[in-house]
């Protein structure tokens, strides 16, 4: 507009104000809440987090020593930084050796993480154990693992069990 012009436009009215921030909102909390759910399902996060998951860890435990394969336990928290990373690490690894080793997720402030913790001798969290099919320790390491060596460390376990 130059001088002397004259606006004749209309105000919007205020209800149709209200209107347009509404639904402005609206759409916001629909894509967080989408986007929460796709989190949980692990399709934003690409993984699919078995270490988060609160189980039984002596039943778990009991299984796999029934299973005949080879076994991994972590024993972890979900709230310890070393923790975190090795699950980050162990719900990116694990699934692909799924049918050659069983895994165990032991969440130490889980009653049955304290109990299978009981039968194993270890001072820190997190700390692995890497178990020969009858339960015996092939291998334990305290501290989070890379890919890599939570890798090396499961193809040596699943290779001392192929004839």
């Amino acid at each position: 507009m130059t001088e002397g012009d004259t606006d004749t436009r209309k105000p919007m009215p205020m209800g149709a104000r209200i209107g347009i921030v509404v639904g402005v909102v609206l759409v916001i909390v629909l894509a967080l809440v989408l986007r929460e759910g796709q989190a949980r399902d692990g399709e934003l996060t690409g993984s699919n987090p078995v270490t988060s998951v609160h189980n039984d860890a002596v039943a778990d435990y009991e299984a796999a020593l029934q299973a005949g394969k080879p076994i991994y336990v972590l024993f972890h928290s979900l709230s310890c930084d070393p923790c975190v990373e090795i699950s980050a690490v162990v719900d990116d690894v694990v699934p692909e050796y799924a049918g050659r080793v069983t895994f165990v997720n032991a969440i130490t402030t889980d009653s049955s993480g304290q109990q299978l913790a009981s039968r194993f001798s270890f001072q820190y969290i997190p700390t692995s154990f890497f178990l020969e099919p009858d339960g015996d320790v092939r291998e334990a390491h305290t501290g989070p693992l890379s890919e890599v060596e939570l890798r090396e460390r499961l193809d040596a376990l699943v290779k001392t069990e192929s004839p």
